[in-house]
């Protein structure tokens, strides 16, 4: 005997993540983003193997979700040196 197909309730069905808002400081900040295969395209981006760290200032807030959002990315915020300061 066959059951019946139950349809699954909202409250049963993950809720899909929510877009996150681009995070502001007084100091700048970036995005550290490390491709799990190089040459991966994203957001209008192509990484290479190895990390690349784009300014927040650079990028919109739809970039930012898509980069942090993608899988095959894994991303990081990062302190950026401020114009002018000493680099030792």
């Amino acid at each position: 005997m066959a059951t019946a197909f139950k349809k699954p309730t909202p409250a049963s069905v993950p809720a899909a993540p929510k877009a996150a808002a681009k995070p502001t400081s007084d100091k700048p900040q970036g995005l550290k983003v490390v491709p799990k295969r190089a040459g991966f395209r994203r957001a209008g981006h192509t990484f290479p193997d190895g990390d690349t760290t784009i300014a927040l200032a650079e990028i919109t807030e739809d970039q930012y979700n898509a980069l942090i959002s993608e899988p095959m990315l894994v991303t990081m915020l990062v302190d950026l040196p401020e114009a002018g300061a000493a680099t030792a």
